[in-house]
């Protein structure tokens, strides 16, 4: 439904016709994907997808942030950023892609060594999604810093997290507020407390947790002086607008 530039057409969609297997499980449709369809999807610049293409050294932040990308938009992105050696920070908060869209993405993040930073607030990451990141997270020695507030994560997200997390010692600052999460939920991430001592913020504000003791607990976690959160500066308006009724009319 929505127009793409040519390098994509050329560089990456066509790519995918000589694959025996997409990277992406959802190429069966096995993952969730969004069930509506935005108006408007701000992708990324021509200049600025080549430069992530060539894996130009300049080009550190991948900021595709409060784009309304959809998983197919996130999709293009992880192609052309996986192998990259250069981006050390990623944003792509306020999209709402789903499940499918964070598969994608942390298959790229599996080959990119050097990412400290990732940034997915206000997305519908669910579950399927959430247990890639969490995988991936048992092993990751690079990402220092989780942003996962607003994503649909419940009981068991956390959960998933929390057992990744309790091998994990690099992740330092982690955000999983207004995320859903109930008791069982928090008891699984003050379990992952008693043993993780490298996590130093943790943030849960605006979770249902009835016990006071483990609303308590999980809330402990954090320094005298709060650690800022990385957020890139987001879209100007002087990127291309893909609107998914160009060709309607």
């Amino acid at each position: 439904l929505v127009e793409t530039t040519k390098l994509e057409e050329n560089d990456v969609l066509c790519a995918r016709e000589n694959d025996d297997e997409y990277m992406n499980p959802n190429y069966k449709e096995s993952l969730d994907r969004e069930w509506y369809i935005t108006t408007m999807q701000l992708m990324l610049s021509d200049e600025v997808l080549a430069r992530l293409k060539s894996k130009d050294p300049t080009y550190t932040t991948l900021d595709a942030s409060c784009r309304q990308l959809q998983g197919s938009r996130i999709e293009v992105l992880a192609e052309l950023a996986a192998g990259n050696p250069h981006i050390t920070e990623v944003d792509m908060r306020g999209n709402g892609f789903d499940a499918d869209g964070l598969y994608a993405l942390v298959q790229a993040l599996k080959t990119m060594p050097n990412v400290a930073k990732l940034n997915l607030r206000s997305n519908t990451c669910r579950l399927q999604g959430v247990k890639a990141l969490a995988e991936l997270l048992k092993t990751n020695a690079s990402i220092s810093e989780l942003n996962l507030n607003e994503n649909h994560l419940g009981d068991e997200g956390a959960s998933d997290l929390a057992e990744a997390l309790k091998v994990n010692t690099t992740l330092k600052v982690l955000d999983v507020s207004l995320n859903f999460i109930g008791d069982s939920g928090a008891k699984a991430l003050a379990e992952m407390l008693d043993v993780n001592t490298s996590l130093e913020q943790l943030s849960i504000s605006g979770n249902p947790i009835k016990d006071d003791e483990l609303r308590a607990k999980v809330r402990a976690r954090k320094p005298s002086k709060p650690i800022p959160t990385f957020a890139a500066p987001g879209p100007r308006t002087e990127g291309p607008l893909e609107s998914p009724f160009k060709k309607a009319f």
